[in-house]
């Protein structure tokens, strides 16, 4: 017998049931995996008629029309989203590559394999469009809607035109529902989900890349190749071979796993969950224990020695402004856990309320705010931030394992959404006071955040105990030389 990779999942997926019937993988639907897909890259899918709560930690939300289950790349659409300043873009999704290639598994009636055939031949088929945007009240226009119509008016209504980006590229665009189609997603997704742990609690990966329900046992004897995912009672079943990518619909009912199957939430998404990233190292267990002594050292005798400090920067800025003497501001740490990130109050206590009058002056061109002679700051901020003095509390942060000296910059959460890849990479390590940007900026017009992408993954790159000394003796010299320009808060 001959059993083609491009049909072969969606055949052995649906014996049981029939191929009529929708398939159910751990007890969840197609658009439960669907939805839990899209979770773990940031991204709700808000449909258009529905009842659902849009969830604050959403980077992006996905506006889709009622039984509409897409999928495609959207890391250069978020990056779009950001540099052309728009609240909206709409997707026009191709289906097809016209260099997609298919790659068939040819197996005898045993399962045993006997030869991988690739076939290149263009592919081409009907598009589709959605919506993205980062915007809730948008989500909430477009979730309120009766009509697809009435959805995209409301939305146009609320954007002007100039922040409508539009957008074309190669997608899988399917119907719910329709379980020929559904059966093809699913083909797609355990090609491109490596982990979907991530966003589903309840699974276990006892093999590389092969995924079941905890509590259920694959056959010892059997040969499994990943990516494969196999649902309730599948792991048990008489295969002797099974080559991923490929998944086997739920056999079963669930009463042999110990813990429920479900969804997580974005805001529980696992980033240490996801596949690392190009750019990252795997971990340096010698060098994680050394970097973690030293900062515990030089950062606990930095604050015995600068107690002085403390009471006399503390006095300045209660005389000039009053109280709070300190300011924490919410930044993500490593694997993204927040933390307050504290600093001493170097602006006035209303300087948040003039904010958006000053946006025009801001000459970063990312997420940071960064105005020459800042109306905001107070006479003693301006020596602060001179002489750094003013980030003296952040060696609490690094006593307590926040931060650590020597890191890329702490930030929050609504900077790191501005580029997810580059995101999951810096939130690799935990954060520093100084780092390779700190001391490299050039603060060029048009490539400030550039340059801070750029450096914090050279960073990660290069991490070491000779590089952090090196950044610590620099930025050390750096101070005592007085460098007058600082890092956006």
């Amino acid at each position: 017998m001959i059993r083609s990779m491009e049909d072969s999942p969606s055949r052995a997926a649906t014996m049981t049931p029939s191929s009529s019937a929708s398939p159910m993988i751990w007890g969840l639907t197609p658009r439960e995996i669907h939805d839990a897909f899209w979770h773990a890259r940031g991204v709700q899918c808000v449909r258009r008629g529905s009842t659902a709560t849009l969830q604050r930690a959403a980077e992006l939300y996905l506006l889709l029309e009622p039984g509409q289950l897409v999928m495609f790349n959207v890391a250069p659409l978020s990056e779009r989203l950001t540099w052309q300043n728009a609240a909206v873009c709409r997707v026009r999704l191709v289906a097809g590559n016209e260099q997609a290639y298919r790659e068939r598994v040819i197996v005898d009636d045993r399962g045993l394999v006997q030869r991988i055939e690739r076939q290149y031949r263009p592919e081409s088929g009907a598009s589709s469009r959605v919506v993205l945007t980062s915007s809730r009240r948008l989500a909430g226009l477009w979730m309120a809607a009766t009509s697809r119509r009435e959805g995209w008016d409301r939305v146009r209504r609320a954007v002007s035109w100039p922040r409508v980006d539009h957008y074309k590229c190669s997608g899988l665009a399917c119907v719910e529902g329709d379980p020929a189609q559904e059966r093809r997603l699913l083909d797609g997704i355990v090609q491109r989900w490596p982990s979907p742990a991530q966003s589903i609690d309840g699974l276990q990966e006892r093999e590389a890349g092969v995924w079941h329900a905890t509590g259920e046992a694959p056959a010892a004897e059997a040969v499994r190749v990943g990516p494969l995912w196999l649902g309730y009672g599948a792991a048990a079943a008489d295969h002797r071979c099974l080559v991923g990518p490929r998944w086997l619909a739920d056999r079963a009912p669930s009463s042999g796993s110990t813990g429920a199957v479900r969804p997580r939430p974005i805001a529980q998404v696992e980033l240490v969950a996801s596949p690392r990233r190009a750019g990252s190292r795997p971990p340096d267990l010698t060098y994680a224990f050394l970097k973690r002594c030293m900062d515990v050292v030089l950062s606990g005798t930095a604050l015995i020695a600068l107690l002085p400090a403390f009471v006399i920067i503390a006095l300045c800025i209660v005389l000039e402004d009053g109280f709070p003497i300190f300011f924490a501001h919410a930044r993500q740490g490593r694997a993204g856990r927040p933390f307050k990130c504290w600093k001493f109050r170097t602006m006035h206590r209303h300087a948040e309320d003039i904010a958006r009058d000053l946006e025009a002056y801001n000459v970063c061109d990312g997420p940071q705010v960064f105005i020459r002679d800042d109306p905001r700051v107070t006479r003693v901020g301006k020596w602060l931030r001179k002489s750094h003095l003013d980030e003296i509390p952040q060696f609490f942060n690094v006593l307590t394992g926040q931060m650590s000296l020597v890191g890329p910059r702490p930030s929050p959460d609504d900077e790191n959404q501005y580029c997810p890849a580059w995101r999951d990479t810096r939130l690799s390590v935990r954060p520093g006071i100084t780092g390779l940007w700190q001391l490299n900026r050039r603060r060029e017009p048009g490539e400030d955040f550039q340059e801070w992408i750029k450096y914090d993954i050279e960073y990660v790159q290069r991490a070491s105990l000779r590089l952090d000394l090196h950044i610590m003796v620099k930025t050390a010299w750096i101070i005592l030389r007085g460098r007058s320009e600082h890092a956006p808060q």
